[in-house]
């Protein structure tokens, strides 16, 4: 298969559980499919801060007790308090950490799980009084906001994986531009993510395009640390616009700007044609994969060269991509 684009190779974070090391509280290894998918094309940092702080396997469950207005990380079985041991490992391992692209955690976990971690009102017998993020992933949140973060559960979902392998690969693509030390290369990077960019918020990728407009017309040439500031200011536009994708409406409307850049070449049965596909694609009736492929059809039967490298037509690898039908050839009318 030859890929329309090269890609970076990511740096992911991710739960040593999850296809790694028998190292959940059971005993167990958690089966991942998206890991497995991933492990020849990224590169892993592997974390279980219930083992790094020297639990062993097994080991008795822990919970996330609320006492007052403190959150403590107890393990109700012997009663061991254990909140200061993981907060000194999670501020020395944040500390430590260098580059990283993204993060996918255990769900459920009382220290690595990002959502729906039940809090309780006490060691044993008590009941649930909030949710919220583990005791580890909660200093990642914060330091990491803005980063491609999910869990193994979330990301068996079709449209979650895609956002999520999108937002993965343009951080990846991002971190070589702020390595790269040059204003042309942030420039470049604005202008091939173009279509995605205003796909998935057209009002910030303009703030975005307006930013670097701005530097480049009062360009005083203020060196590294000029280019510094720069990034800075792009890289918090850059994690706002991606929080999210875009809507139906959104995506055609995105279309529609990609297919302009060949009207003139296009006949009025085929503007006609496009017209009913996005009406199709509105009413859910055409996913979302058919209408990248239509588009990426008219890139290559209009001659669009330049835009074999546009992101929105090929936003990660294709082998990531997630099968449209795993019953697809099952035999349903077999005597």
């Amino acid at each position: 298969m030859i890929e329309k684009r090269d890609f970076p190779r990511p740096i992911v974070l991710v739960s040593k559980c999850l296809e790694f090391e028998n190292v959940r509280y059971n005993g167990q290894l958690v089966r991942s499919q998206i890991i497995r998918d991933l492990m020849p094309l990224v590169d892993f940092l592997k974390v279980c801060p219930e083992c790094d702080i020297g639990m062993g396997v097994p080991r008795d469950p822990i919970r996330i007790v609320k006492k007052g207005h403190e959150y403590r990380l107890i393990q109700p079985a012997t009663g061991e308090d254990l909140t200061d041991r993981m907060d000194a490992f999670t501020d020395q391992f944040l500390a430590s950490m260098d580059d990283v692209d993204g993060f996918i955690f255990k769900s459920g976990s009382p220290t690595i799980g990002i959502r729906n971690i039940k809090v309780y009102a006490g060691n044993e017998m008590a009941p649930v009084v909030e949710k919220g993020a583990g005791f580890f992933a909660k200093k990642i949140l914060a330091k990491y906001s803005g980063f491609p973060m999910e869990e193994d559960d979330r990301l068996r979902n079709y449209r979650i994986r895609h956002h999520f392998l999108t937002q993965l690969y343009t951080f990846a693509d991002f971190r070589h531009v702020k390595a790269s030390g040059s204003m042309e290369e942030i420039v470049e990077f604005n202008k091939k993510n173009m279509f995605l960019f205003s796909f998935y918020d057209s009002a910030t990728y303009g703030k975005m395009c307006e930013l670097l407009a701005n530097i480049l017309a009062n360009d005083t040439n203020g060196g590294y640390e000029q280019f510094i500031e720069a990034v800075d200011s792009y890289e918090k536009l850059l994690k706002s616009l991606m929080k999210k994708p875009g809507d139906a409406d959104s995506r055609i409307n995105t279309a529609r700007s990609i297919l302009s850049c060949f009207e003139e070449s296009m006949s009025s049965h085929e503007k006609d044609y496009y017209e009913d596909l996005f009406v199709n694609y509105r009413e859910n009736r055409v996913d979302e994969d058919a209408l990248t492929e239509v588009l990426r059809l008219s890139v290559v039967l209009y001659g669009g060269t330049d835009m074999n490298n546009n992101t929105i037509l090929y936003p990660y690898p294709e082998i990531l991509r997630m099968p449209c039908g795993e019953k697809r050839d099952k035999d349903y009318w077999v005597d």
